[in-house]
């Protein structure tokens, strides 16, 4: 019998956690799905969720899927490259990007609050690759728990997560990982500033204009890529917003970044 797992007691923050839960497993139920996530299609049908935590909306789900599937397929291409190479997955909530990358040899470091690592304990077992660190990113002592090889890559994730910090702690968690993982690939998404602090169906606190803005927040910060939203998934966009992304605010209305720390 599965055991229903209890989510009441998470923080109001720790709720956004499902939303990019519930777009990942309803995704891979439909023909030829954009991702195949099995995780959390078991993962939902183990918990009880309030539909309207769950529920983000067209363009919320899109953008979740875009930047899922992107840096899924980045994180791979430099495994490809470095099957050895240790993830840093920052504000990992329910994500399950581990089942459909681990090649078997990389280190993966999952960092949340207390809250959500003891809830996502329910679902993921740790070993002597796959770790976890129940702390807030703004707490700098989590770097100490992180272990990896100098001579290989390192690659940080915060995926739907620096949205929800000040310009200011945005600037102070950069300076961290630039001063503890200097060379290191780093991918997050960012919402363009238009939407910072409208209450949409979060409210978003920090926000750029257009992806070369990330390179003025640290010396060392050094702009790889970008993917805009409204350049990803168009087929699957309703023509309306098609037609609306001619407006920077509604193209950029999403951005995943890839930066690498300078040395």
């Amino acid at each position: 019998m599965v055991e229903t797992k209890n989510s009441n007691n998470l923080l109001p923050i720790s709720e956004t956690l499902f939303i990019p839960l519930v777009a990942r497993a309803t995704e891979t139920a439909r023909d030829n799905p954009i991702i195949s996530d099995e995780k959390s299609v078991e993962i939902l049908k183990t918990i009880n969720l309030d539909d309207k935590i769950t529920d983000g909306g067209m363009i919320s789900t899109l953008g979740i899927l875009s930047r899922t599937k992107v840096i899924d397929d980045e994180v791979k291409r430099i495994l490809s490259q470095d099957k050895n190479a240790t993830i840093v997955n920052l504000g990992a909530g329910l994500d399950t990007r581990i089942t459909r990358v681990d090649n078997g040899l990389l280190k993966w470091y999952d960092l949340d609050f207390p809250d959500v690592i003891k809830f996502r304990s329910q679902f993921f077992s740790e070993n002597e690759r796959i770790q976890t660190i129940p702390k807030s990113v703004l707490d700098t002592t989590w770097t100490e728990q992180i272990h990896f090889d100098k001579n290989s890559k390192v690659v940080i994730i915060a995926e739907g997560l620096l949205m929800y910090f000040s310009e200011n702690d945005v600037s102070k968690i950069l300076t961290l990982l630039a001063r503890e993982f200097p060379r290191a690939h780093m991918f997050f998404d960012v919402v363009h500033s238009y939407f910072i602090n409208k209450k949409i169906s979060s409210t978003f606190l920090w926000g750029i204009n257009n992806a070369k803005e990330i390179e003025k927040l640290h010396p060392a910060v050094e702009l790889i890529q970008s993917w805009s939203a409204g350049n990803l998934l168009k087929e699957r966009q309703p023509m309306i917003l098609r037609l609306l992304n001619i407006l920077p605010a509604t193209k950029n209305r999403s951005q995943i970044l890839h930066i690498q720390f300078k040395q």
